[in-house]
């Protein structure tokens, strides 16, 4: 069976690797220059930039033998960064010391270990037709390729778009993209002036009852990113909501100002790097499946989405989806 996966990200990773142990033909599309998707870090002179996923923890039996197979091949390690927690305008330790991991040198590695030996087409598909019990992909007019099988391990939107075709004619797909499942993020990084420094300790911050910001942390706590004068601020989703269409320079102000307001204190930035996350958060109360598959239209979907958000539940799904096309 030929089978095409849209969506490079830790999901659709997932599903590829498990998929080709079964002995089906696979090929992955991205749009992107680079596999990862949110676990994408960005690379820089100074050393790579985490702007999406932050980490990642293993609370399931599955998962964590996952990272022990990615800890020996020194593709992850365990980050020991000093968390902190502002909850009503204090700021003091974090009282949660769950293990988490990170990719090394940048947050993709793990997805790139698991797609090294799996063909993937860096080529964003904007049409999906199913034809005669067969998918075809098209490129603007070009065709990708013909597939007996569709993996969808894309966010819901991007999915809902791809999949207009089928939605009215499959009630499981109407009720899936008839609530949202993902909310938005801005992420900026900042890079602080030499002579700057912020009064604080920690290395990654979670933020409550914040109107505007949820997490902070340093870049150079982690291993292959860039030095310590490097913070990131993650907005909120009703914050990244609001504002989604303000241009990259103008988050930036917004995210300095708010650094400013945290620490109580004055800084200089000498460079800023804004990215919006379109489609980032879990909404809490969206209904999960784990992962679903259409038999009568040889369809896939996968993805954090679908599965409670977090990295760990993203390669849960594409793995349970993989397990159920084996079927």
């Amino acid at each position: 069976m030929t089978i095409a996966i849209i969506g490079a990200g830790i999901a659709g990773a997932a599903c590829a690797q498990r998929l080709q142990q079964q002995g089906q033909h696979v090929v992955v599309f991205d749009k992107g220059r680079a596999v990862g998707g949110r676990m994408s870090s960005k690379r820089t002179s100074a050393g790579y930039l985490d702007l999406g996923a932050q980490y990642f923890t293993a609370r399931t039996p599955a998962f964590s033998s996952q990272c022990q197979r990615w800890l020996a091949q020194q593709v992850i390690e365990r980050w020991h960064g000093a968390l902190g927690l502002i909850e009503q305008g204090m700021l003091g330790a974090s009282p949660d010391a769950t293990e988490r991991y990170i990719g090394i040198p940048s947050m993709q590695k793990p997805v790139q270990q698991l797609l090294a030996d799996i063909s993937v087409q860096h080529a964003e598909v904007s049409a999906v037709h199913f034809e005669q019990g067969c998918w075809q992909l098209y490129a603007g007019a070009d065709l990708l390729g013909q597939f007996q099988q569709l993996v969808l391990a894309v966010p819901q939107q991007q999915a809902a778009r791809l999949l207009q075709q089928v939605i009215e004619s499959q009630w499981q797909l109407k009720s899936l993209f008839a609530q949202i499942a993902l909310l938005p993020c801005w992420a900026v990084n900042i890079e602080l002036a030499e002579s700057d420094s912020l009064p604080v300790q920690f290395d990654g911050i979670f933020v409550k009852q914040d109107a505007q910001i949820s997490w902070l942390a340093r870049q150079g706590s982690k291993t292959g990113r860039a030095g310590p004068q490097h913070w990131l601020v993650h907005f909120t989703p009703a914050w990244s909501a609001e504002h989604l269409e303000l241009s990259a320079d103008e988050v930036a102000q917004h995210a300095l100002a708010a650094l400013q307001r945290v620490f109580n204190t004055r800084v200089k930035a000498v460079a800023t790097l804004s990215h919006r996350w379109r489609y980032a958060q879990q909404v809490a109360d969206y209904p999960l499946l784990g992962a679903l598959r259409l038999h009568d239209v040889k369809l896939g979907l996968c993805g954090d989405w679908l599965n409670g958000g977090r990295v760990e539940n993203a390669w849960l799904s594409g793995k349970q989806l993989a397990e159920e096309l084996a079927l």
